[in-house]
């Protein structure tokens, strides 16, 4: 597991590794729900959830945070949930060409990688969560489903930007809030 984070490290803060993972990632069936609860300015907060095949992501941690990646390029760019199910060829020359539209969704400006609690995290998804107005009832499916999950801060663009990334079971859930302008 320890190489697993030195290699999640390195794949969050070097495009060329990003790349290399998404290129050799095999697709596979995933269930995804995505939620933009950024509904007042300037306080920010969407929050991801992927459901993988049982023992995938304790097995291949990269391989999903990758793949979640790339589920979430898919639904803000609106596109095919399944446009990453190509050949390596194809990957390469879209990784190439699109790094202006790849590499902001990949790689991180400000690499933290902090162990949390997952009372900590749900804090900030309340905090977050209720300054945009969004019911408690909305939260609470995800603060109850992730109860006692392992939780990394990843980092963000800058010191008022939060990635984090929360996993239980077959579970992954990525929260993305800060202070946007």
């Amino acid at each position: 597991m320890k190489q697993d984070i030195k290699l999640l490290k390195s794949v969050i803060s070097n495009y060329n590794n990003f790349c290399f993972v998404a290129e050799k990632l095999e697709w596979i069936d995933i269930k995804e729900k995505h939620e933009d609860w950024f509904r007042i300015y300037p306080l920010g907060i969407f929050i991801s959830v992927y459901e993988f095949p049982k023992g995938y992501i304790q097995n291949n941690i990269v391989f999903a945070y990758v793949r979640a990646v790339l589920s979430n390029i898919a639904f803000f760019e609106e596109w095919d949930k399944d446009f990453w199910n190509i050949s390596q060829k194809e990957r390469k020359e879209y990784l190439t060409r699109g790094i202006l539209l790849y590499q902001p969704y990949a790689i991180m400006k400000e690499v933290r990688f902090i162990e949390r609690s997952w009372k900590y995290l749900a804090e900030e998804i309340k905090y977050f969560a209720h300054r945009n107005k969004v019911l408690a009832s909305e939260q609470k499916q995800y603060i109850d489903k992730f109860k006692n999950a392992k939780v990394i801060e990843m980092g963000g663009s800058d010191a008022g930007d939060f990635i984090y990334m929360a996993i239980k079971c077959n579970f992954m859930l990525i929260v993305s809030c800060g202070f946007w302008d």
